[in-house]
């Protein structure tokens, strides 16, 4: 249904006063909801009158709730498609394999000890001695599923074959242009343009990726990584 562009988003009274619109949102919030509102834990807008309590603590917006992802056979049958994408359309084929678990918001933050302030950790790939885990949050939205997959994959790929990658702006930057690179293969192209915005927190190194893309192709962009120390 469209967004009601005369009426507050979450508490529904007239936009008499101006309003505020959110990034991937086409509703509009009262300047009262932005300030006093709790907000959505998946994607920061002011809840509104009905929204949703997950049993880990999290609250999300009817909007998040409707296209998020909590069934684990579908989490498992969604991450296989990324990879299956990823290894055809972009060669980040995996050897060994990795394992894949969809948990909950304690459970990732346990993982993640210790856990960077101020950062939301929507998923996580760790290898503990043989043991190799790609960790998704329950409750994600479709499309931030699939993003957010395609980074850990890359993850998973670089400390496969760049074990001695530990430069974080090349590893990041290359999981954001893995990222980035499947938003497309989903043709999500206006997901993808927003990743280049400078407000993005990958923006920097996304960028430096897609400079090299351009002068060594996909695969040039791959075999660079792997022969980069530290």
């Amino acid at each position: 249904m469209p967004a009601n562009r005369t009426r507050c988003a979450s508490c529904g009274q007239p936009l008499t006063n101006g309003y505020y619109v959110l990034i991937d949102r086409p509703d509009r919030f009262c300047p009262q909801c932005i300030a006093t509102r709790p907000r959505c834990d998946t994607c920061g807008a002011p809840l509104g009158n009905r929204f949703w309590n997950l049993h880990d603590g999290r609250r999300q917006c009817d909007a998040c709730h409707t296209v998020a992802i909590y069934d684990p056979a579908q989490a498992h049958q969604l991450f296989q498609q990324t990879a299956s994408m990823l290894v055809e359309g972009m060669g980040l084929q995996l050897n060994v394999g990795v394992a894949f678990r969809l948990i909950d918001a304690p459970t990732m933050a346990r993982l993640r000890q210790p856990s960077p302030a101020g950062m939301h950790t929507l998923g996580l790939y760790q290898r503990q001695n043989h043991l190799r885990v790609i960790y998704l949050l329950y409750g994600l939205p479709m499309l931030v599923f699939r993003i957010t997959a395609a980074h850990e994959y890359a993850h998973a790929w670089q400390a496969e074959h760049c074990p001695l990658l530990r430069n974080d702006f090349l590893r990041e930057g290359h999981a954001e242009w893995v990222a980035y690179h499947h938003l497309l293969q989903l043709g999500s192209q206006k997901a993808a343009a927003r990743m280049l915005d400078e407000h993005h927190p990958y923006h920097q190194p996304l960028r430096h990726m897609l400079a090299l893309e351009a002068q060594l192709g996909v695969a040039g962009v791959n075999a660079y990584l792997t022969r980069v120390e530290g």
